[in-house]
């Protein structure tokens, strides 16, 4: 009897135990879920001023060609300044922010974009367009740079099926800042009669949201602190050797693979398609649909808020049902028919502005939506973790690219029309043909790079479920057959993120991998079959796919 009294003792003294741990567990996560909302917003507000400021010269458009007397060419020169430096400084701020941290770079960045605001209402307040474009040159080596960290800093508390909701949540705040720009900035401007107090008003945004980087940055930096508690507390050998961070390099470009490139073009497209359009956008409207320069700054609203209240929406719903090469495709053709329609609607009738105008600035604004919710979290699917800064670098340098040539285009095309209404319309067709090669190149993803990009159909594409492994297999399997192979593939080559592969019956001898390595393929761009199945099982930092 004793000896049942003392079991039955220690069974509920356990049971006591257990459900403490789980309550505790409970507590830990309901925290941790907390402190993600936390940092989903700081990092909103980190790209507040920085978005209100960048289009200030859209919203001022006509007064800066006035006040500054500069040709359209020398306008657009604004935007091209802001870009151009972004073609190389980007890959480098990608770099830094790998080899430096989130945190240096985010602080940092935040920073010189305060600075380069200030020389850039200075320059408004001198009315030199000069001292303008040196602050536009700065502004631009440090937001695209800003935008990088940012990403990164969601990808590290955001993964797997939460990602897309957490970049259209992140999208919206600078979505709202543009608008807010474009209503706010020419209301500034015609009450005190000068770019003096707009441009310095975008400054005073710009410190609040540098303020906003440093409270991002202490949270994540605490929670780091607590999290290598908890792994020193239960630290063991293996444990020891994942804590080994490795060096970024150059040469992890090298093992990028074709899906990815498919993607940074897509996204180049995209972009120059979208940012490069607004960029002119107010002149657009007072030319070719007649609005005055007060309702075309309130009407370019519109895009900004569709693109901010569809993108929770739709961030979601992506994350749900997976398909993201079905909604790439999607994007693109919005870009394409929304081009199209600018390009084919005619001006204002009797001195009336062309209200229906506004359909395709709304679907301007859902487009942009799809690239957020779909392009760049797919982006980040298929490269790994710890070189994620230098990915978006490298996506970063090709936008720029399209961001900084565009405009110039544009601008040629609109002066070499015989009325800017025709040159307009041209500019509309332009940006069409853009995104045409765009769903080329979304179409290339079916056809020509199946194997790798399949992943991207998944819900969960860094946790498939058996259902999607399986089709990942049969894939590969037509494809030997069209090579004429017919060996067996072995399902160890399967090493899902997450699994428990440690034990070193896992690690394959020499035949194995001669046997196999011509079926094996890494989503997360590895160069060789056997380092790629040596990180899966070692380190877990990325999926293998076959």
């Amino acid at each position: 009897m004793k000896v049942n009294d003392s079991v039955e003792n220690n069974v509920n003294k356990n049971t006591v135990y257990s459900e403490q741990v789980d309550v505790e567990q409970e507590q830990k996560q309901e925290k941790k879920s907390s402190l993600k909302y936390i940092m989903l917003i700081l990092a909103c507000l980190l790209m507040f001023g920085n978005n209100y400021s960048f289009d200030n010269p859209q919203a001022l458009q006509r007064q800066l060609t006035q006040d500054l007397n500069i040709s359209i060419s020398k306008y657009n020169l604004m935007y091209t300044a802001f870009s151009f430096p972004n073609i190389f400084l980007t890959l480098i701020g990608g770099v830094i922010i790998d080899v430096l941290g989130i945190r240096v770079a985010i602080l940092g960045f935040s920073a010189i974009v305060v600075i380069a605001q200030t020389i850039i209402a200075f320059g408004g307040f001198f009315k030199s367009f000069w001292i303008m474009l040196a602050g536009r040159v700065l502004f631009g080596t440090a937001s695209e740079s800003l935008l990088i960290a940012q990403t990164a800093m969601i990808s590290k508390w955001f993964r797997g099926k939460e990602l897309s909701t957490a970049i259209g949540y992140i999208m919206t705040m600078p979505e709202i800042a543009s608008a807010a720009n474009s209503f706010v900035t020419p209301t500034i401007y015609d009450h005190f009669n000068g770019l003096t107090y707009p441009l310095f008003f975008s400054v005073f945004l710009c410190f609040l949201s540098f303020i906003c980087g440093v409270v991002l940055c202490i949270l994540d930096k605490n929670n780091d602190k607590k999290q290598k508690e908890l792994q020193f507390v239960y630290k063991d050998n293996t444990s020891e050797k994942s804590e080994q961070v490795e060096k970024v390099s150059f040469k992890d470009i090298k093992s990028l693979n074709g899906t990815f490139w498919i993607l940074i073009l897509i996204c180049t497209l995209s972009m120059g398609s979208y940012v490069p359009f607004l960029d002119d956008a107010n002149d657009f409207l007072q030319e070719k649909f007649e609005f005055s320069y007060v309702q075309s700054g309130r009407i370019l609203t519109l895009t900004y808020l569709a693109a901010a209240i569809t993108s929770p929406f739709l961030g979601p719903y992506v994350d749900k049902v997976g398909k993201r090469r079905f909604f790439i495709l999607i994007t693109c053709l919005f870009f394409s028919v929304t081009h199209f329609l600018f390009g084919f609607m005619k001006q204002g009738y009797h001195d009336q502005p062309n209200w229906f105008s506004i359909i395709p600035l709304i679907m301007l604004g859902m487009s942009y939506s799809l690239y957020c919710c779909v392009l760049i979290p797919s982006v980040q699917y298929v490269v790994q973790q710890r070189v994620i800064g230098t990915a978006f670098g490298i996506l970063g340098m090709f936008t720029s690219t399209s961001m900084a040539l565009f405009p110039i285009l544009a601008g040629y095309i609109v002066e070499g029309a015989t009325t800017k209404e025709e040159g307009y319309s041209t500019v509309g067709f332009f940006y069409s043909g853009v995104s045409v090669f765009g769903i080329i190149f979304t179409i290339s993803l079916y056809f020509f790079d199946k194997q790798s990009s399949i992943i991207l159909d998944f819900v969960n594409p860094e946790n498939p479920t058996k259902k999607e492994q399986e089709i990942l297999k049969n894939i590969k399997q037509e494809n030997n057959e069209q090579l004429g192979v017919f060996e067996d593939i072995d399902d160890d080559l399967l090493k899902i993120e997450g699994e428990e592969n440690d034990d070193d019956e896992n690690i394959k001898n020499d035949g194995f991998w001669e046997k196999n390595q011509r079926y094996l393929v890494s989503s997360k761009g590895f160069s060789t079959p056997k380092l790629a199945a040596n990180r899966a099982v070692h380190e877990r930092s990325g999926s293998l796919y076959y």
